[in-house]
């Protein structure tokens, strides 16, 4: 995606340079605390409330207004072309209004009524809804085995059956997947869904119904369903079922656009390198889980029918029995506690300011979308813009429209102080450790762009001598309610821990927010560990790099045997290989927006994916280069030791290199 952009970068002239450059910039990388700025962001983001938390206001259109106002004013500093917003209570459209351009070269500003954006993830909400309505009509069974539905292929059975009722609830247990190769560029025939499925489903690698973790696959596998059963292709059936009975006329999962509705397509922008950059119409291979593009008027209609029992105007799409039961939590990773979030069909929960909210976020190549309700106040609202957001935009307008009109109240619950008695201080030895978020592929190349890049660093836990955790790097203090539960003072958020079979801690999920997972690593996993390592080796291969070229400048050539001046060779050109391969990947996952993998691995990367391997066979063949060449009587012990420590820094490397992914074309 943008490809044309990352393609035409003047790698020649500037090259060296920039390795130069890159190579320098890796140690203030590994050592300064990169992934901190994140939380840096966010902080600075939050920090600006439109309204003290004081007192409630009843949200109006003049109200709302003024807070958009407000609110646009502030964020549009943040590159962002332009947004929407609208707003419904009690079955009615109280607010809806554009700011900024839909296309910022033509000054098209935004028309709720007429702008279409682009969903992402949201279009899981209508494949859950679609699906929902099959079981309505007694066609689909939720707690069946979704293989005895399949056709073209079969679930294999390394763990329990998948029904639906996992599908929809993102406890399905596949492996995060599907970033490189999972779209086009609309100039190519798209696979068949059924295609699609059979050739990409990734391995299974957790009990269904076990945890939960958001992904595209099981909401993929429900969308496939949707055709098996009700005999229709996916588009047509959305189009039938749901948004012709809600009169979403200006909305489609059709992929690409055409007509009208492709003119009134807003322009997506990734603003990068100071410089608006148009991006691409993304044909997503995954229809049902990204492929809904639609107007703030039409996605205020749906939220409508969602929060009326299933009817909007003349339109209804389920009996208000099916609504309720979509809507209600059906997964938590926190079973034995009331008042945790979970999971709905469709929905996620969300528990901020006293309130609990169903909501889903959306995200694709140029735009970024959110739904979120508030059922026991009738309300919800639709946000759109043509932009990613990559300044926390959708978590500050949910945070500042709850503070507004719903202020949060200070818990009245009295956290018990922390009880040191020796099976106490063990649970928290046993919890301490690092933790990571769990949702990223385990086979893929796309793990190191998620983890060193992506918008949540790994954390720690800390046990602390007063009997509490300390959650670092932002060093909030948790304290221990119950065996495995820990909350947080003068909140209502917890911490819940998961062990195996042998009592072994595993992860570690946050109440309020069901998607927030974290796995303990073990100590070679550590962000910590790994940067000391990768420093060493980066060392070893630098002085392998300089000392290869000016050895024979140093001592005469005859003095070395003929095996060892193969051995300076190999390391020399392990040790450069290498340290260039860090510095040009390094090059691309700052130049390269992540979504470019989404068209498949970018010609440079795989390009570069062959010096490891080539590097690695060197390494392989090393030990016996090294064993032949120790004879030379001419090495002194300060050369030994540094021919030593290159070969175990290359060794080291290996491990790295297969860690990440790197060791291979891993897509």
């Amino acid at each position: 995606m943008g490809s044309a952009h990352f393609f035409s970068m003047n790698m020649k002239g500037k090259l060296l340079k920039q390795i130069f450059c890159i190579i320098l910039s890796i140690f203030i990388f590994i050592f300064s605390g990169f992934p901190s700025w994140a939380g840096e962001t966010e902080s600075k983001w939050n920090s600006t409330l439109l309204l003290a938390k004081s007192e409630q206001r009843i949200p109006d259109a003049k109200d709302l207004a003024a807070f958009m106002e407000e609110f646009w004013s502030k964020f549009k500093r943040a590159n962002i072309p332009g947004i929407v917003f609208a707003v419904v209570k009690d079955g009615k459209i109280i607010f809806s209004q554009g700011y900024g351009y839909a296309d910022r070269e033509e000054k098209l500003p935004v028309n709720p009524e007429k702008t279409l954006f682009r969903l992402g993830s949201i279009s899981k909400v209508f494949t859950a809804t679609a699906v929902i309505q099959l079981v309505e009509q007694g066609k689909l069974d939720l707690k069946a085995d979704i293989n005895q539905y399949l056709k073209s292929f079969q679930i294999d059975k390394t763990f329990s059956p998948i029904t639906p009722h996992h599908l929809l609830t993102h406890t399905d247990g596949f492996d995060v997947a599907w970033t490189i190769g999972a779209a086009t560029h609309c100039n190519s025939a798209m696979p068949s869904l059924a295609e699609f499925l059979s050739q990409n489903l990734p391995k299974r690698v957790r009990q269904p119904g076990e945890l939960y973790v958001y992904g595209d696959v099981g909401m993929a596998l429900a969308g496939y369903l949707v055709e098996v059963v009700s005999g229709l292709p996916f588009t047509e059936y959305i189009d039938k079922n749901i948004l012709q009975p809600l009169e979403m006329q200006h909305s489609s999962f059709a992929q690409p656009l055409s007509g009208e509705l492709a003119k009134d397509l807003a322009v997506g922008y990734d603003y990068r390198n100071a410089a608006y950059l148009k991006t691409p119409f993304v044909c997503g291979k995954s229809n049902p889980t990204i492929g809904m593009s639609a107007t703030a008027t039409d996605m205020a209609h749906f939220l409508i029918s969602q929060l009326q029992e299933g009817k909007d105007g003349k339109g209804r799409i389920l009996s208000e029995k099916t609504v309720s039961k979509m809507q209600q939590q059906q997964f938590t990773n926190f079973p034995n506690h009331d008042g945790m979030s979970g999971s709905a069909y469709g929905w996620y929960e969300r528990f901020q300011n006293n309130q609990l909210a169903l909501e889903h976020g959306g995200s694709m190549y140029g735009y970024s979308s959110q739904i979120f309700m508030l059922p026991e106040h009738n309300l919800g609202f639709f946000f759109a813009a043509n932009s990613e957001d990559k300044t926390q935009l959708r978590e500050n307008l949910i945070s500042q429209f709850l503070n507004r009109y719903y202020p949060e109240k200070k818990s009245e619950q009295v956290i018990p102080q922390p009880q040191l008695t020796p099976e106490s201080q063990q649970r928290l030895q046993e919890m301490e450790g690092s933790y990571r978020f769990i949702r990223y592929p385990q086979d893929s190349l796309v793990k190191l762009f998620n983890i060193w890049f992506g918008p949540r660093p790994d954390m720690e836990l800390k046990a602390n001598s007063d009997g509490t955790i300390s959650f670092l790097p932002k060093g909030s203090k948790w304290v221990e309610v119950e065996p495995w539960l820990l909350r947080y003072k003068d909140s209502n958020n917890y911490l819940g821990f998961r062990r195996d079979d042998k009592g072994k801690v595993t992860t570690t999920s946050l109440s309020n927010y069901v998607f927030v997972t974290y796995e303990k690593l073990a100590w070679y996993e550590t962000g910590g560990f790994q940067k000391v390592i990768l420093g060493f080796c980066l060392v070893m291969f630098l002085s392998a790099s300089w000392v290869w070229p000016i050895n024979p400048l140093i001592f005469r050539k005859a003095s070395y045997t003929k095996m060892t001046e193969i051995l300076q060779l190999l390391l020399g050109l392990i040790g450069g290989l290498n340290l260039f391969f860090v510095g040009a990947m390094l090059f691309v996952m700052l130049q390269v927006s992540y979504w470019e993998f989404f068209f498949g691995m970018p010609p440079l990367v795989i390009g570069l994916l062959y010096l490891p391997i080539f590097t690695t066979g060197m390494t392989t063949g090393l030990p016996i280069v090294a064993w032949l060449a120790w004879r030379d009587k001419s090495w002194s012990i300060i050369q030994r030791i540094h021919y030593g420590l290159i070969g175990i820094a290359a060794g080291f490397f290996i491990f790295l290199l297969s860690y990440w992914n790197l060791l291979g074309f891993n897509g």
